[in-house]
């Protein structure tokens, strides 16, 4: 009896310590992500970070800019960055939290370096040309926060070979994906309502696409250059 009492008594901080570790398994999510930048310039997550003023930061050398009291992606350090893109959803920066809710236009033009972006459920647009010239970037998840994808935003992007607009995507921007070579599957969610011009022009690896109901207007040349586009799926009751 003394012995299993022992034999309790030392199994029971083991325990402790696996379920410990256990719980903070909600808080391994990478696409929210909150940062403390202090005073004195550490950062809460260990991550790098570099002062520009008041209002601009590099964080993991991605260039952040308070506008109107939130946060956007403004670009990124061209000496420093590579690979991974992990965008935080809020910061607290000179004693004041902000929301990151924006990617800007051109925020990430031309990144070749650029292997793969996680964009946190707190950013609900996408600027225009973001990410467009990313030839190397070949995983992007776009979260359901996202309202807007603006033109030209992946335009280019060679190596990305699948994508799913969310239903909270209301318009795909013009030439939005334009010239993605590589992209073989391409979901658009019901609830996306219009397809901008040159919208997936160019997408020669793409073979079938499935149109929504709620979509009501799709722009000129919005799939032209799919050369091996054949099957095309239009929901019965779309006029």
């Amino acid at each position: 009896m003394k012995k299993d009492l022992l034999l309790l008594f030392l199994l029971l901080p083991m325990g402790c310590f696996f379920a410990a570790c256990g719980s903070n398994d909600d808080d391994d999510d990478d696409s929210n992500i909150s940062v403390v930048i202090g005073d004195d310039g550490k950062i809460s997550n260990g991550a790098t970070f570099s002062s520009i003023d008041d209002k601009n930061f590099y964080l993991d050398y991605i260039k952040y800019s308070v506008e109107e009291g939130h946060l956007v992606v403004a670009g990124y350090d061209r000496a420093g960055f590579s690979g991974v893109a992990k965008i935080v959803s809020r910061i607290t920066y000179k004693g004041n939290t902000y929301e990151v809710l924006g990617i800007a236009g051109r925020a990430f033009s031309g990144c070749t370096g650029l292997t793969s972006v996680t964009i946190p459920s707190s950013v609900t647009s996408i600027g225009s040309d973001a990410f467009s010239g990313c030839t190397g970037l070949t995983s992007v998840t776009i979260p359901s926060s996202v309202t807007s994808i603006g033109y030209d935003a992946f335009e280019d992007c060679k190596g990305l070979t699948s994508i799913t607009i969310p239903s909270s995507v209301t318009s795909i921007g013009s030439d939005a994906f334009s010239g993605c070579s590589g992209l073989t599957s391409v979901t658009i969610e019901e609830g996306v309502t219009s397809i901008g011009f040159d919208a997936f022009s160019g997408c020669k690896g793409l073979t079938s696409i499935t149109i929504p109901s709620s979509v009501t207007s799709i722009g000129d040349d919005a799939f032209s250059g799919c050369t091996g586009l054949t099957s095309i799926s239009v929901a019965s009751d779309n006029p």
